[in-house]
């Protein structure tokens, strides 16, 4: 029974994923076509639910969702029921996926938080972890480190999208089979798409580490603003925009298709 409540809290939490990439993709494209919107992140896409009817209802959803899946995430990365093993790249793979426990479990605590009125993220985490990082001796290596391991997970979602390297977790079959291709490809786009923001994080960490300076790095948000600001910013954000939306779809994809083995 435990096992089958965990399954269902995993495919909640990619659901509440989808969810929240779909409002930040949505805002952005509004920005980019000059239709309102704004450029956010997730914890913001937080509190665009809040303000929407039913919106307690649904930021409350959402963050059970989310904290369901950082359990299931961190007992995935502690017990191994994907059998990545404990070699080097076994052990990449599950410190990758505690990591991602960690991250949404810190957003389903935001949601809840949210829910009782008190005060969500300012934004500014990534300056803020920077800043205590660099008060550390060899903080500056730390955070240079950190943000070369970040950039280099993002180059490589990059890399496996651009070579159409698929997910073995997924069992596709209850999706149409005349459907099946332009769901792969949607989902390459958007998980090339989050690649380069990942990247671009990573990035702007490095260069924190170089300048000791922690407002060089930048979250998420941030993040979209830079790329869309390269070159001819809306246009550039649109595309990015649009990644992001893919990227929700592939998330929905995921709480249908994603094999969950048993790890209680």
């Amino acid at each position: 029974m435990a096992t089958a409540l965990l399954e269902r809290l995993a495919r909640l939490g990619y659901v509440s994923k989808a969810v929240i990439y779909a409002i930040v993709g949505v805002l952005a494209i509004l920005t980019a076509v000059n239709r309102g919107g704004r450029v956010t992140d997730t914890s913001g896409a937080l509190r665009v639910v809040l303000t929407q009817p039913f919106g307690r209802m649904l930021l409350a959803v959402l963050a059970v969702g989310l904290c369901g899946y950082a359990l299931w995430r961190l007992l995935d990365a502690l017990l191994d029921p994907d059998r990545h093993g404990t070699g080097a790249k076994g052990l990449v793979a599950r410190v990758g996926t505690a990591v991602r426990g960690c991250i949404y479990g810190g957003l389903g605590i935001e949601a809840f938080r949210l829910l009782r009125g008190l005060g969500g993220s300012s934004g500014d985490e990534a300056e803020l972890w920077t800043a205590r990082l660099l008060e550390f001796p060899l903080g500056a290596v730390a955070v240079g480190i950190a943000g070369a391991l970040v950039a280099a997970y993002g180059a490589s979602e990059v890399l496996d999208s651009i070579r159409g390297k698929g997910d073995a977790s997924l069992d596709l079959s209850p999706i149409p089979r005349d459907l099946r291709s332009a769901v792969r490809r949607i989902s390459r786009f958007g998980v090339g798409v989050r690649g380069g923001l990942i990247a671009t994080l990573g990035f702007f960490l490095v260069r924190a580490a170089f300048t000791k300076n922690p407002q060089e790095a930048a979250g998420s948000r941030e993040s979209l603003v830079w790329l869309g600001g390269v070159i001819d910013g809306r246009w550039l954000l649109a595309v990015l925009a649009a990644g992001v939306l893919a990227y929700a779809v592939d998330q929905a994809v995921h709480a249908r298709c994603r094999r969950i083995r048993p790890v209680l």
